[in-house]
């Protein structure tokens, strides 16, 4: 029996439209499925999720003197930022005197405090406050030295005597004490632990015991000396204020050395 032309077409066209849609679903493969043959310059890894090329992270290790700069992953001189301040710019307050009688001081002068000694009041950092606008130049972790003197010399201990003055850096991203794993904060400043001896309202008391000669000796915590950092978390001005404790304890000058991160 033959089958009727209108039954044979109908056939044919359905088989035709099959035919077009599976072959049509088989010709977009999807791309993720493909793999990715790109090939990426040195300094950079692949990343097969997103067929792109990403810069390799740097695990490099310096050694000495030297520090990593992570644009370029070499290790390169590591120089410190210094930053100097002659004490003796500034607007004297209370009883501080601009004085030249002691030799090899730097500047026009250096600056003693010649009132009487502020080193067991309740009003810590209060009597003889000055005040100083230092510009840090770079962000980082600084050393802070004084170049100071012992004025007047005691009958008894006078290593002991006539040798501290407050120092508070009251905006600094941190100040602190530092002996070898050992770290201390001032007391009133909200951290702990702090030093020994007499300290508060954010000032840690900066002491030295060298005899007849300008010292960077600049200690704070009795019978345990640790040295003193402020960190700085950007490059603009930060203030210092140095404020009046033993009579006679003249400061010539004050540094701030940028430390190996």
């Amino acid at each position: 029996m033959k089958t009727p032309k209108v039954l044979l077409s109908t056939i044919i066209l359905s088989g035709l439209f099959l035919l077009f849609s599976c072959s049509g679903s088989d010709s977009q493969p999807d791309p993720k499925s493909e793999d990715c043959s790109k090939i990426c310059l040195t300094g950079f890894i692949l990343n097969t999720d997103t067929c792109e090329c990403e810069k390799e992270a740097c695990t490099k290790t310096c050694d000495g003197n030297f520090i990593l700069n992570t644009d370029t992953c070499e290790c390169e001189a590591f120089v410190a930022t210094v930053i100097e301040v002659d004490a003796s710019v500034v607007t004297l307050t209370g009883d501080w005197k601009k004085r030249t009688s002691i030799a090899d001081y730097t500047g026009e002068s250096y600056i003693v405090w010649e009132g009487p000694g502020q080193t067991w009041k309740g009003n810590i950092g209060e009597v003889g406050k000055l005040t100083y606008t230092i510009d840090v130049p770079k962000a980082g972790t600084y050393l802070f030295q004084w170049r100071s003197y012992i004025a007047k010399k005691a009958d008894k201990d006078p290593w002991a005597e006539h040798n501290d003055t407050w120092l508070k850096f009251p905006d600094a991203d941190n100040f602190f004490a530092k002996r070898d794993e050992s770290t201390l904060y001032p007391k009133g400043s909200g951290k702990s632990p702090n030093p020994a001896g007499e300290n508060g309202n954010g000032f840690f008391k900066i002491y030295m015991n060298d005899i007849d000669k300008w010292s960077m000796v600049s200690s704070t915590s009795d019978h345990n000396a640790h040295q003193i950092y402020a960190t700085f978390n950007e490059a603009k001005k930060y203030t210092v204020e140095i404020a009046a404790r033993s009579d006679f304890h003249a400061i010539d000058s004050f540094k701030l050395t940028e430390q190996k991160p």
